[in-house]
């Protein structure tokens, strides 16, 4: 039996304040005849960039692609089983039947030659974390194997996914909409920044792998880059901010190959205008927390607005309340969490998805226990349908 996947949309109720709008498993789960075992659940969809919030309560309506929009995203979990007891059986008619099924029948590239017949491709830069078990990233070039806790990014990469352990493997993939046309260049691309003044922060964090493919220069899928997030920023609560992709602008250009996390990118709370970011956050144990802690931690904020989209409230349910003009997907990956609200707080735990909808929130950290968020910023409005002041 699938596991199926808890979604809590939070934004604007019809008196302006922000509450859960829903709360339950999301209606949009599509199977694989072929595959048992297999679903691939969509959370959410946005169609623009900047994407809208104000008045939303649902968007997986919309047809069913494993394409994002062009200028839009896709939030998704995909579970895949193990595949020994199938994977001899796929025929081409079952591989089409799927794709089709998904509404990209031009997304299935396998031909006789390639590695695993569920081969694919689409025009799309690819966020994806294993919340659990362990899988292998099957390339044209090769494979690598890939487990909980790791993440890979993916730039118009051709690839397939294939289960050879003996349990589940679930992924949580963000699709943000790109270009594939052109001869791909080498990585990371001639436009990317600097990093001169880059030191690695030294202690004992917690670091996450980062895995990078894409095209090489001869149409192949290849990895460009395996290591560790390279920009990490402690925080005064103890929390980290593991910083793994930032888009600078929709769509993404596929083709220049361009290192979003370089190392020595600066960090910025809110997403970039018309962009995105996706970033880990790690937080400690500790609950209540001394009145000097507070301070230093929002003068740390404030420092990280650089784009000026967040906003503090004064006096709200949770000291650390806030909103950024943005549509996010928030996903516990490790422990639980509170989602704070301005009526009541929202209790989420490993494999909930919170979409927000530029709404008044906090979090925090209430277990006792280490606790583990994936955040993916899509730039966008406040819930009220308005923008930063420039």
């Amino acid at each position: 039996m699938v596991k199926q996947i808890r979604r809590i949309v939070a934004g604007n109720d019809s008196t302006g304040r922000a509450v859960a709008l829903s709360d339950g498993p999301s209606p949009d789960v599509r199977l694989d005849p072929a595959r048992p075992g297999f679903a691939s659940t969509r959370l959410w969809v946005t169609d623009t960039t900047p994407a809208r919030a104000k008045g939303l309560r649902e968007t997986v309506n919309l047809p069913p692609s494993l394409d994002p929009p062009p200028r839009g995203s896709v939030c998704r979990v995909v579970e895949y089983p193990p595949e020994a007891g199938y994977i001899e059986k796929i025929t081409t008619e079952n591989v089409k039947s799927y794709f089709t099924s998904m509404g990209s029948p031009a997304a299935a590239t396998a031909r006789n030659g390639l590695p695993h017949p569920y081969m694919q491709r689409t025009a799309s830069l690819d966020f994806c974390w294993v919340i659990e078990g362990e899988i292998t990233l099957v390339l044209d070039t090769g494979e690598v194997d890939v487990k909980e806790g790791e993440a890979v990014i993916q730039l118009g990469t051709n690839h397939a996914w294939a289960n050879r352990s003996g349990k589940p493997c679930i992924i949580l993939i963000n699709q943000h909409g790109g270009m594939l046309d052109g001869t791909p260049g080498q990585f990371p691309g001639a436009d990317t920044p600097p990093s001169a003044t880059y030191k690695p922060l030294a202690g004992d964090y917690r670091r996450f792998r980062r895995l990078v493919t894409g095209q090489n220069a001869e149409g192949r899928s290849c990895v460009f880059s395996d290591g560790t997030m390279p920009n990490m920023f402690p925080r005064a609560t103890g929390a980290v901010f593991s910083e793994a992709w930032t888009i600078d602008s929709m769509p993404i250009d596929l083709r220049a190959n361009r290192d979003g996390g370089y190392p020595g990118r600066p960090l910025s709370h809110s997403p970039p205008p018309n962009g995105a970011h996706w970033r880990i956050a790690y937080t400690p144990t500790s609950h209540v927390l001394p009145e000097s802690i507070k301070a230093k931690e929002l003068a740390e904020l404030q420092a990280m607005n650089r784009t000026g989209g967040t906003e503090r409230m004064e006096g709200g349910r949770h000291w650390s309340m806030h909103r950024t003009p943005s549509v996010d997907y928030a996903v516990c990956l490790e422990g639980e969490r509170f989602l704070v609200l301005e009526d009541s707080d929202v209790l989420i735990r490993k494999g909930d998805v919170v979409i927000q909808l530029g709404n008044w929130h906090s979090w925090d950290n209430r277990s006792g226990k280490p606790g583990m968020m994936s955040y993916v910023m899509i730039d966008g409005e406040y819930a009220d349908g308005t923008r930063p002041k420039k």
